[in-house]
């Protein structure tokens, strides 16, 4: 009897959850920007500003979609998604994310915060063995064997807020080469080998000294693997993807919509084109690799939180304006409003927040902007936001009630990194209410 009403149990669960991705997985809610306070003749402006950037072989194509009070007012495709086979761009395109992956990561892991699973002052060493044994170097450019030991545990909300003194290791250093060597970021490593191999690597700085970049995400995306019982994928599709009807991100594109994943573009002698192995790469680390970028087709063991996942800009503006939303869309809700609002908040001190972009800190699991005049944009005071390596970025605004994500494929191309800076001048241009 029990066993029939466990049964039962996880049958009634499987129903509403099918529920509320169908629900939510229905069209984009759209309204005429006239009736959000949205001038449709300068919204107009960022078709044509992009399409100017394509036409001049600047960049392939983009994605752009903006949204206000929780209605989408701009969705285009413009360009190209395969610059050397001439591929149409399509709103449905679908791109990897990159560090994008790092929110929803750190999202998952606030989710189990929130049922009191784990604290953010707890010690990593208490969930992963192996970093009871974690070493320092003397100073970031030491030699690798050239360490001292740690003066006290990386926490949970150090990996959050890339304080705990891992790196990311996606630069050309003998650092990053000796780390990228040891396979963790190859196709076959699992997170729970990766746990192993980052607990051989030396950390950079002493935990809570400095802000670096990090795969703190992959870490956090471990530790919902242990405190849950799921694999990663399987939690992210179960408790953001299907609820949030994300129904097109995930990590890997089944062969039925492979012709639907752009490659991703190098400027090569002034051509736009694939970074692959025909075409070859620009270098300058792992994310440059054919192999890396071209594992996306194939159900890999690698399955991260600092990268690698796929979506597109709708599913990911689901997820961006559930989080606008305090933690719900249509609904359906994920998080708590206010461990939204405390993700959000800068959760850096000085001396920590003296290594990021002037005027910004970071949350958890989010950058977030603290004087938007320093950080040279119209960007409101309060925005959170971040991008991904491949030049895709997205920013949530609370006091305007908008977001905006934008989706490209590029690496080592100038012009595509900018197109964020020159979206958000194009967006809030055309706010007039």
């Amino acid at each position: 009897m029990r066993m029939l009403q466990q049964r039962w149990n996880q049958l009634l669960a499987m129903v509403v959850l099918l529920a509320a991705a169908t629900a939510n997985a229905e069209p984009l809610p759209r309204a005429d920007p006239a009736d959000v306070g949205i001038d449709p003749e300068r919204l107009a402006r960022i078709t044509a500003h992009f399409q100017r950037r394509v036409d001049a072989g600047e960049i392939a194509g983009i994605v752009t979609l903006v949204a206000r009070r929780g209605k989408v007012v701009h969705f285009e495709a413009i360009g190209l998604q395969d610059a050397a086979r001439g591929v149409p761009m399509q709103r449905d395109t679908l791109f990897r994310v990159y560090s994008m992956t790092k929110p929803i990561a750190s999202t998952a892991l606030m989710m189990l915060w929130e049922e009191a699973r784990l604290q953010l002052h707890d010690p990593l060493a208490k969930y992963i063995a192996e970093f009871e044994q974690l070493q320092v170097l003397r100073s970031p450019d030491s030699a690798l064997d050239d360490i001292v030991p740690l003066e006290r545990q990386p926490t949970v909300q150090d990996i959050m807020r890339h304080t705990a003194g891992f790196s990311h290791f996606l630069g050309t250093t003998d650092y990053d080469r000796h780390a990228i060597g040891q396979g963790i970021f190859r196709p076959e490593t699992s997170l729970e080998t990766m746990m192993t191999l980052l607990a051989r690597i030396p950390l950079v700085h002493q935990p809570g000294e400095h802000y670096r970049y990090s795969v703190g995400p992959d870490i956090a995306l471990r530790l919902v693997e242990i405190l849950s019982g799921l694999p990663a994928e399987k939690f992210l599709e179960q408790r953001i993807f299907q609820p949030l009807g994300m129904a097109d991100t995930g990590y890997w594109v089944k062969r039925n919509h492979a012709q639907r994943l752009a490659p991703v573009h190098w400027s090569r002698a002034g051509d736009l084109v694939p970074i692959d192995d025909q075409y070859g790469t620009p270098g300058g680390g792992v994310l440059n690799e054919p192999w890396s970028i071209n594992m996306y087709t194939d159900d890999r063991a690698f399955k991260g939180g600092s990268f690698g996942l796929v979506s597109t800009a709708a599913d990911y503006w689901r997820y961006a304006q559930a989080m606008l939303n305090g933690g719900v869309l249509a609904g359906t809700r994920i998080l708590g409003p206010r461990t939204v609002a405390f993700m959000s908040r800068d959760h850096l001190d000085d001396e920590q927040r003296a290594s990021r972009i002037a005027g910004s800190g970071f949350g958890l699991g989010f950058g977030n902007i603290l004087d938007a005049a320093l950080f040279g944009g119209l960007y409101k005071d309060g925005s959170i936001y971040w991008s991904g390596a491949a030049a895709t970025s997205f920013w949530i605004d609370p006091a305007e009630d908008l977001v905006v994500v934008a989706m490209t494929q590029h690496r080592a191309v100038p012009l595509a990194l900018a197109a964020r800076w020159e979206l958000a001048a194009l967006v809030y241009a055309a706010l007039i209410d």
